[in-house]
């Protein structure tokens, strides 16, 4: 049994194939957020892209986009997926943000951090954002508040060809989430196991919206995308942030 800090190739496919109803209703509810500012075309780019279930809608509404993630399984899965759309490997913490029109970042893709991120702040990347993106334009997110856990309820999950478990645990003094995730898989040479493990620092929202003002942007806290809600009950919420 192995262990690496995200995606591997069998976790980034299932993820795709089953876990992926977030990332399709909240492409959905933004599109709605981005008609109302009258943001209706330019360039978006979507950090912690995964699979490149954004980037495929946003492009198919008119968009050019430009996907960012740290795993290399996601993004050969949303290139394969999405054509059109230019994705980068790596941390956006730590790249230059590509000048756009909207910055969006969900499943709360922010939390996430291991060595190559983990000195990070979002202060710092909160400033390169508002640099990068136009003067009228957007920057959307969500993210995971500490008692995220209390939304963690389901802890197995089992197809056909694999079985999937996932241990979560917090910690309240450091604020932060781990994911003990636990795969086994059925394929043609036999069954084999693989484990990752997520971890994620968790942001109280008046910290959050401290960087984003101190940055230049006017945020406003939001607990869904348009008329899509996020399906957590507890420790979990949104930023609307538009440059001033």
């Amino acid at each position: 049994m192995t262990e690496s800090d995200f995606y591997g190739k069998h976790l980034s496919k299932i993820h795709d194939s089953d876990f992926g109803f977030f990332a399709e209703n909240a492409a959905i509810g933004i599109f709605e957020l981005l008609e109302k500012y009258d943001i209706t075309e330019g360039h978006l780019v979507d950090l912690g892209c995964g699979s490149g279930i954004l980037a495929k809608y946003f492009i198919s509404k008119g968009y050019s986009v430009t996907g960012i993630d740290q795993s290399q399984e996601m993004i050969s899965i949303a290139k394969k997926k999405t054509k059109n759309a230019h994705f980068m490997l790596g941390s956006f913490y730590s790249m230059k943000i590509p000048s756009c029109n909207v910055v969006l970042s969900t499943g709360e893709c922010l939390n996430y951090y291991n060595k190559m991120n983990a000195n990070s702040q979002p202060k710092k990347l909160f400033q390169q954002i508002y640099s990068a993106i136009s003067s009228q334009g957007i920057f959307i997110f969500d993210f995971a508040m500490p008692g995220r856990i209390e939304s963690s309820n389901k802890k197995k999950w089992r197809r056909d060809n694999w079985e999937m478990k996932v241990e979560h645990r917090e910690n309240k003094n450091l604020n932060y989430l781990t994911r003990k995730i636990s795969l086994k898989m059925k394929t043609k040479k036999g069954e084999f196991q693989k484990q990752e493990t997520h971890r994620l620092k968790l942001y109280e929202k008046e910290e959050l919206e401290s960087s984003l003002i101190g940055a230049g942007f006017s945020p406003k806290f939001v607990h869904g995308y348009g008329s899509y809600n996020f399906p957590f009950h507890k420790g979990y919420g949104g930023f609307l942030a538009k440059k001033k």
